[in-house]
């Protein structure tokens, strides 16, 4: 399944680019699915760095994700591989200046592994809308950040 998003937020491409690199740093929003994120590895992000998301998928089934970034251009590239919870893929957020702000494309490819893999057309269309979503949350937050305490939405 390949997936590719753009949305255009009111900031720099620097303050996208913070948001998703410091990703472990943010308060997970009440509801998301992803419980909590580990950055395993010390230092500041550099490809190589993992992490770790525990994620709840169903009401009684958690599962976990493991990641390591695979390139990182500030306040231009961000990518990762990961795989966990019967899905493997990769996720690339490019930054653009427009100049009243960023388009941020997202391009992310997931395989579906397992009994899961019969489910890809259901999984493609439930996905799709909950990126898209996270995506505008994500805008209406950086746009009305009005200090550093901010969340990572769902």
């Amino acid at each position: 399944m390949d997936f590719e998003l753009s949305i255009i937020i009111g900031r720099t491409p620097n303050d996208v680019f913070a948001f998703f690199r410091d990703k472990d740093r943010h308060r997970q929003k009440t509801g998301s699915p992803v419980l909590g994120i580990e950055k395993l590895d010390p230092g500041p992000p550099v490809p190589g760095t993992r992490y770790r998301e525990v994620v709840q998928m169903l009401p009684l089934v958690r599962g976990e994700i493991r990641s390591r970034i695979t390139r990182i251009e500030p306040g231009l590239w961000l990518e990762e591989d990961f795989e966990g919870a019967a899905m493997r893929g990769h996720l690339a957020y490019q930054f653009l200046d427009v100049g009243n702000g960023t388009r941020l494309i997202q391009h992310e490819s997931l395989a579906a592994q397992g009994l899961l893999k019969v489910l890809e057309p259901i999984i493609r269309r439930m996905l799709f809308r909950r990126l898209l979503d996270r995506l505008e949350g994500i805008k209406r937050l950086l746009e009305n950040q009005v200090s550093d305490n901010i969340s990572f939405p769902p």
